[in-house]
């Protein structure tokens, strides 16, 4: 829009305001400062009117178009989620939820929203293009994770085995043969799982972990087989 065009349009629209404020003259004159780069002042006035109408779809969509130019990608995915419940066929509300979904390389949520759209709008050549390069990256994506098979060990979270002194043992343990006839009685007093000079390791339970205090204080007790 031409400079003097555009202020002419301004102007004509503050003094509409002024004179006979309406939720359209709102949202006509927030989309107008906002698509002159007065982002400030088209949210500014986006506040005032949604103070006023609460709600109100028209000038909440000028308000997410102003948050999305401004960056705040999550702000703009809330106010077009909104505008995108209270009416569902709301095309503005659709394109813009599958584009910022496209930004954040989020391809299922930015496919189904274009899909979507173009059943509502399918002569959008455009939001058709950006379907077809989305379904691609989430091909891509797709296959990627699919093809990766292997697990690299230093890139396992550390929580999942957490660095504790039972832990350790636990984890040397798979060291042991399953076999008690290959392992020689010296192996096992000598097995650098126990903690106490005293303590046995009994195949097919857990005690050998336990120090002599836990299993005094547990009441833990070597399994007898000639008590069954």
């Amino acid at each position: 829009m031409a400079g003097s065009n555009y202020s002419r349009e301004i102007e004509k629209l503050d003094n509409e305001w002024v004179k006979h404020p309406t939720p359209t003259v709102c949202a006509r004159l927030a989309d107008l400062l906002r698509q002159g780069g007065r982002l400030d002042e088209s949210l500014e006035m986006t506040e005032i009117g949604l103070r006023r109408w609460n709600g109100n779809i028209s000038i909440s969509i000028v308000q997410g178009k102003c948050f999305r130019d401004s960056g705040f990608l999550e702000k703009a995915l809330d106010v077009f989620r909104n505008a995108h419940d209270a009416q569902p066929q709301n095309l503005v509300a659709l394109l813009n939820l599958a584009q910022i979904h496209f930004q954040k390389k989020q391809w299922n949520k930015s496919v189904d929203y274009l899909e979507e759209y173009l059943f509502e709008h399918p002569g959008d050549e455009e939001a058709r293009d950006l379907l077809e390069d989305a379904k691609i990256k989430q091909n891509s994506a797709k296959s990627l994770y699919d093809d990766d098979e292997t697990t690299d060990e230093s890139n396992l979270d550390s929580d999942v085995f957490p660095q504790t002194e039972r832990m350790t043992k636990v984890l040397k343990s798979q060291e042991i043969k399953s076999d008690p006839e290959g392992v020689s009685e010296e192996e096992v007093s000598e097995s650098p799982l126990v903690d106490e000079p005293d303590a046995q390791i009994s195949f097919g339970s857990l005690i050998g972990f336990f120090s002599k205090k836990e299993k005094d204080e547990l009441q833990l007790k070597p399994y007898d087989k000639e008590a069954e």
